[in-house]
C-alpha cells in the first residue's frame, strides 16, 4: 500500500508542476522531489487518522519555507484546514504569538475560531500571576480545551499546522504545540515546522519532547549539489561557469540565484551566455547577509571573527575574538558551513567577506581588528600577520605595536608591497611616543617612498631637515638624512647637515640655516673610490640586511646619490667591463639603486649604448615591481642618454613618462632635473612654444638648492640661446657655473658649462673670453671623456685662428664619432662643411654638409636641418642636364648599397672601412660599381636622402 501511496503523490506533484508551480517554487522544487514525495506521503498517511509531526531542518536559503508552502498548498487543494504561522526573532518574548496566528488563520472554521481565541485570551489574561498564584493544572485545563477545540475539527476534516521558524516559537506557543503534539496520534492532524540548521535554540528542551513521539519525523534538507545547482541554472552555463557558481555558493540555493540575479542585471551582459567567473554583486552581497542573520546570533558572531581574521582563524581563535564558549563557536562554524557561506574556516567568495566586514559597525570592526592583533600577538604570529590589524584599529595602544609593524613593514616589502609597508611606517610613526624613534621611522618611511612617491620623500627630508634646525635630531640620526637628502641630490641642504655633524655637539641649540650660495667646503668628503667597492647585495641576506638598514653599516655619507661622483675603475681596470659586472651582480633595493644609478652614469659616459640597454633592463623589473618612483628615476636617466645619443623625441618622451609617473610635482627637485632634459630635446628640435610652456611650469622653491638646479639652468640657458637671448642665456650658464665651483662639482663631463657659456659669448662678440673658457673645459676634460672633448674640439675651431681651424675640427668629428652622439656631431660637421666651403673646397664641404644633414634628420633637430638645407641647395639639388638619380633601378648588391649609405652620409673611405670591417681597397672597389650602376661622376653626386632597404649598419 505505501508504494501505491508514493505513487499516487507522485502523480499529484507532477500535476502541480504542469499546473504552474513557477518561478520560487519550480526552483526549489530542483533537488527536493523525494523530500516533497515523502511529505504528501504523511499528508495522506494523516488522512487515515495516523497524525505527523514533521521538523523540516536545513540551513538558511536552502528551501524549507517554500516546501512547508507547497505542502500546505497541497493540503488545502485536498479541502484541508491549513493553519499557518512564521515565527520571529523580535516576537520571541511575546506570549502566545504564534498560537493567535494559527487561531486566527482563515481557513479555521468561524467557530473553532472563536473558542480557540476565547482561551488564548483567558490564558493571556493570568500571565502576570507568579507562578505560585497559577497552578499548573490550570494551564493544562486551558491545553487540554485547545486540543478539544482543534479536535472537533479534526474529526471531518484534515488539519495541518504549519509553523515557520520553529527556533523564534515563543515558550507558552510551544508548550501549546507539544501539548497538540502529544495528544493526536490517532487524529487526522499533521503538523509540519520548519527550523535553522545549528541555530542555538531558546528553549532546547522541546527537543527531546518532540523526540519522545512516536509519530515524529526529522527531515533535513542540504545545499544542492553540482547537478542539482546546473538543473536550477536555467538555461545551464557553461562547464567553466557552473564551476564558479558552485564553488562560490556550495549549492545553497539563495546564492546561487542571488549569483544569476546579478550576472542579468550586469549591464551589457547577455542573458544568453554566462562568463566563466559570474560576478558576484549586490544581490550576492545582501544574500549573504541575509545567509548569515538567519543562521543565529554565535554564527553571525562566528562570521565577524571569520571575516576579521580571515586565514588566521581557528575554532579557538574565534571563539576568544568572539567571546563565545568553544562550543558555541563550533556550532556558528557548522551553520555557516552547512549554508554554502564558508569551506573549511575561510568565506568561499572574497565579496561574502566584504561585505559581513562592510556591515559590522565602524567601533565594532575597530574593537575587533584591535582584540585580534592582541590574541595573534599572544600566540606567537608573524609581524606581517598582525599588522593588518593594527592597521584596521587605527591605533596602537599596546608596547610592541610599534616594533611589530616596523617588522611588517620589511616582510611586506620583501614581496615589493611597499604601499602596505608605508602604511604601517606611518602608523608607527603616528603612535610613537619616542621622538628620537619617530625619527628613524620617518627615515625609514623616506627611503621606501622613493620606490613609488620622490615627491613625498622630499618632503619627508624637508620635515627632517627643519627638525635638524629646532635641535630635536639626534647626532645618530644625520648621516642617514645626509644620505636621504644626497639622494635627492639636495646639495645645499646636505652641506648644512655636513656642517651640524662637523662642528655642532650633541644637546647644543638650534641651527642657523646655512646662507644660499654659501660655498660647500666638505663636498669632498663624499666621495668614494670605485676600488673601496658598492653597498650593493651579492646574496639575499646581505640584500635583506642592507634593505633594513637606510644608511651603510659603517655609518659613512654615500656618495651614490650625487650623479658628479662618478666612480672610477681601478687600476688596470676595465671600466665598461667593471661596471656592466657591477650590474650583473646587483640586486634592485632601496640600498643599492644608488650605487646602480652612478654605475649607469659611468657606462653612459663611456659608453652610452651599454648604458641604454642596461637602464631598460631596470626600467622593466622597476615596472614590473609597481616601482613607479624607481622607474621615474631610471626614465630621467634613459632620457639623458637617449640626449647624448642625439635621439631628442626619445629623449622628450622618456621625461614626459617620468613626469607623468610622480604624483607631485611643483614640490620635488626632480620633476625639476625631468623639466630640465624635455626642454633641452624641445629647444633642439626647434619646438620653442612646447619649451617655452615647460619652462612655465612651476617648480620647487629648493630646485636651484639642489644637482637639478645645475640641469634646469642649463636647459633653460639652451633655450635662451636658441630663441636669440644671448645675454639672458649667458646669465645663466654663469650661475650654473658658481653653483658648480661652489659645490666642488666642477666636472664637464656633468656640467659642461664652460662650453655653453663660450656659445653664448661668441653669440655677442666677446671672442677672447670664449676662447679662455673653451680652453680651460679642454684642459679639466679626461681623455675617455671623447662627447666633452668633442664638443670642446668643435668650439675651439669656431675661436682658434683660422689656420688650425680646420684640425680642430676634425679632432671634433673623431671624437663625436667614437662618442657616438650624432647630434653634436651634425653640429661638428656642419662647422666643418663651412670650413672647407670657406677655404673653397666645394666637395669636401658639399660631403660634410650631406653628413650633417642625414644626422640632425636622424635626431629631429628640425633648426640644423633647414640651416642646412637653406644653404646648401644648390649645392645638392641643382645640377643643370643632370637626370634625378634612380636609385631603385641600379640593382646594386647589399654590400653596395652599405658602402653608397655611408658615402653619402658622408663618411670617408677609411670610416667606411671600419664600420663595415671591410678594407679601404674594398671600399674603393665597391665605391666604383655604385657611381658606374648609379651613372654618377663621384660622391658629391650621391643623393642626400639616399636610402635603401638594407640590414642595419655597424655603428
Amino acid at each position: 500500500m505505501a508504494f501505491g501511496v508514493r505513487c499516487y503523490l507522485a502523480v499529484i506533484a507532477e500535476g502541480h508542476v504542469r499546473r504552474g508551480i513557477t518561478g520560487v517554487r519550480f526552483c526549489m522544487l530542483v533537488g527536493r522531489r523525494a523530500e516533497l514525495l515523502e511529505l504528501n506521503t504523511f499528508l495522506a498517511e494523516c488522512a487515515s487518522n495516523r497524525a505527523r509531526t514533521v521538523i523540516l531542518e536545513a540551513p538558511v536559503g536552502c528551501g524549507k519555507t517554500e516546501l512547508l508552502e507547497i505542502v500546505a498548498n497541497n493540503a488545502a487543494e485536498k479541502g484541508a484546514v491549513v493553519l499557518r504561522a512564521t515565527a520571529m526573532r523580535s516576537e520571541r518574548a511575546l506570549p502566545l504569538g504564534v498560537m493567535r496566528q494559527l487561531a486566527e488563520s482563515p481557513s479555521l472554521p468561524a467557530e473553532a475560531g472563536r473558542r480557540l481565541r476565547a482561551l488564548l485570551d483567558e490564558d493571556e489574561a493570568t500571565a502576570d500571576l507568579d507562578a505560585a498564584d497559577r497552578p499548573a493544572p490550570a494551564r493544562a485545563a486551558r491545553m487540554q480545551k485547545v486540543c478539544a477545540a482543534l479536535h472537533d475539527v479534526v474529526r471531518t476534516r484534515l488539519v495541518l499546522i504549519g509553523v515557520d521558524d520553529l527556533q523564534h516559537v515563543d515558550a507558552t506557543s510551544l508548550q501549546y504545540l507539544l501539548y497538540l503534539s502529544g495528544r493526536s496520534r490517532s487524529a487526522r492532524l499533521m503538523m509540519v515546522f520548519t527550523e535553522a540548521l545549528h541555530y542555538q535554540q531558546g528553549v532546547p528542551t522541546y527537543r527531546t519532547e518532540f523526540l519522545r513521539q512516536p509519530h515524529f519525523q526529522r527531515m533535513r534538507l542540504h545545499c544542492l549539489d553540482r547537478r542539482a545547482t546546473a538543473e536550477l541554472l536555467t538555461p545551464a552555463p557553461a562547464e567553466a561557469a557552473l564551476d564558479h557558481y558552485f564553488s562560490v555558493t556550495g549549492g545553497n540555493p539563495l546564492l546561487v540565484r542571488a549569483l544569476r540575479e546579478d550576472h542579468l542585471l550586469t549591464p551589457d551582459s547577455p542573458a544568453q551566455t554566462e562568463p566563466a567567473d559570474p560576478v558576484a554583486g549586490e544581490a550576492f552581497a545582501h544574500a549573504v547577509l541575509t545567509c548569515v542573520d538567519r543562521s543565529g546570533p554565535a554564527a553571525a558572531k562566528v562570521a565577524d571573527g571569520l571575516a576579521i581574521l580571515g586565514g588566521a582563524s581557528t575554532v579557538d581563535a574565534l571563539s576568544r575574538l568572539c567571546e563565545l564558549p568553544p562550543a558555541e563557536a563550533a556550532r556558528g562554524v557548522r551553520a555557516l558551513r552547512a549554508a554554502g557561506l564558508v569551506d573549511d574556516l575561510s568565506f568561499r567568495h572574497p565579496a561574502a567577506r566584504a561585505k559581513v566586514l562592510d556591515a559590522m559597525g565602524p567601533a565594532h570592526r575597530r574593537g575587533l581588528h584591535h582584540r585580534a592583533a592582541s590574541l595573534l600577538h599572544g600566540d606567537g604570529a608573524q609581524a606581517s600577520a598582525i599588522a593588518p590589524h593594527l592597521l584596521a584599529a587605527r591605533t596602537v595602544d599596546q608596547p610592541w605595536a610599534v616594533r611589530v609593524l616596523q617588522d611588517a613593514a620589511e616582510e611586506v616589502l620583501a614581496d615589493d608591497q611597499v604601499r602596505l609597508a608605508i602604511a604601517y611606517l606611518e602608523l608607527a610613526h603616528r603612535c610613537c611616543a619616542d621622538a628620537q624613534h619617530r625619527a628613524a621611522i620617518r627615515i625609514r618611511t623616506a627611503v621606501l617612498m622613493r620606490r613609488r612617491n620622490p615627491s613625498g620623500a622630499e618632503k619627508i627630508a624637508e620635515e627632517l631637515l627643519h627638525a635638524l634646525r629646532l635641535g630635536r635630531l639626534a647626532p645618530r640620526h644625520r648621516v642617514p638624512l645626509v644620505n636621504l637628502l644626497l639622494a635627492h641630490w639636495r646639495v645645499e641642504e646636505a652641506h648644512e647637515v655636513l656642517e651640524a655633524l662637523r662642528r655642532r655637539p650633541a644637546g647644543a641649540g638650534p641651527l642657523a640655516p646655512v646662507q644660499a650660495g654659501a660655498p660647500l667646503t666638505h663636498m669632498a668628503e663624499l666621495g668614494r673610490p670605485w676600488a673601496e667597492g658598492h653597498p650593493y647585495g651579492h646574496g639575499r641576506d646581505r640584500e635583506t640586511a642592507a634593505a633594513r638598514s637606510p644608511y651603510p653599516a659603517d655609518g659613512r655619507v654615500r656618495p651614490y646619490g650625487l650623479p658628479w661622483r662618478i666612480p672610477t675603475a681601478s687600476d688596470g681596470e676595465d671600466p665598461i667591463a667593471a661596471a656592466e659586472e657591477m650590474l650583473r651582480r646587483s640586486v634592485l633595493t632601496d640600498s643599492t639603486i644608488e650605487p646602480i644609478m652612478a654605475t649607469m652614469l659611468l657606462l653612459s659616459e663611456r659608453g652610452a649604448e651599454r648604458a641604454r640597454h642596461w637602464c631598460e633592463l631596470f626600467m622593466k623589473e622597476a615596472n614590473h615591481r609597481d616601482a613607479s618612483g624607481w622607474y621615474t628615476l631610471f626614465a630621467g636617466l634613459r632620457a639623458e642618454i637617449a640626449m647624448q645619443q642625439g635621439n631628442l623625441e626619445e629623449a622628450e618622451t622618456f621625461t614626459r613618462d617620468a613626469l607623468g609617473r610622480l604624483p607631485e610635482r611643483t614640490g620635488s627637485v626632480l620633476a625639476g632635473g625631468l623639466i630640465a632634459t624635455q626642454v633641452l630635446a624641445q629647444t633642439f628640435m626647434g619646438k620653442y612654444e612646447a619649451g617655452a610652456r615647460t619652462l612655465d611650469q612651476p617648480v620647487s622653491k629648493s630646485l636651484f638648492r639642489s644637482g637639478y638646479g645645475l640641469l634646469y639652468l642649463r636647459a633653460r640657458g639652451r633655450y635662451n640661446l636658441a630663441t636669440n637671448r644671448p645675454q639672458a642665456a649667458l646669465d645663466d650658464f654663469l650661475a650654473l657655473g658658481r653653483m658648480a665651483r661652489d659645490w666642488q662639482v666642477d666636472h664637464p663631463a656633468w656640467v659642461p658649462w664652460r662650453g655653453d657659456t663660450a656659445e653664448a659669448l661668441l653669440r655677442l662678440g666677446k671672442r677672447d673670453r670664449a676662447a679662455r673658457l673653451v680652453t680651460e673645459q679642454l684642459s679639466r676634460t679626461r681623455e675617455t671623456d671623447t662627447r666633452i672633448r668633442g664638443i670642446s674640439c668643435r668650439l675651439l675651431g669656431a675661436v682658434a685662428e683660422p689656420n688650425t681651424r680646420l684640425s680642430w675640427l676634425n679632432q671634433a668629428v673623431g671624437h663625436l664619432q667614437l662618442a657616438g652622439d650624432r647630434l653634436e656631431l651634425a653640429r661638428a660637421l656642419y662647422d666643418l662643411s663651412a670650413e672647407h666651403r670657406q677655404r673653397g673646397d666645394g666637395a669636401q664641404a658639399a660631403a660634410a654638409s650631406r653628413r650633417a644633414w642625414q644626422l640632425a634628420k636622424e635626431c629631429g633637430a628640425e633648426p640644423l636641418c633647414a640651416r642646412l638645407r637653406l644653404e646648401n641647395d644648390k649645392v645638392w639639388d641643382s645640377r643643370p642636364g643632370k637626370p634625378a638619380v634612380r636609385t631603385d633601378e641600379a640593382n646594386l648588391s647589399d654590400s653596395e648599397k652599405r658602402v653608397a649609405v655611408l658615402a653619402a652620409c658622408g663618411y670617408s673611405n677609411r670610416d667606411i672601412s671600419s664600420r663595415l670591417y671591410i678594407t679601404v681597397s674594398t671600399v674603393e672597389q665597391h665605391l666604383t660599381q655604385v657611381y658606374r650602376k648609379l651613372k654618377i661622376g663621384g660622391r658629391q653626386q650621391l643623393p642626400v636622402d639616399l636610402q635603401f632597404e638594407v640590414g642595419e649598419i655597424p655603428s
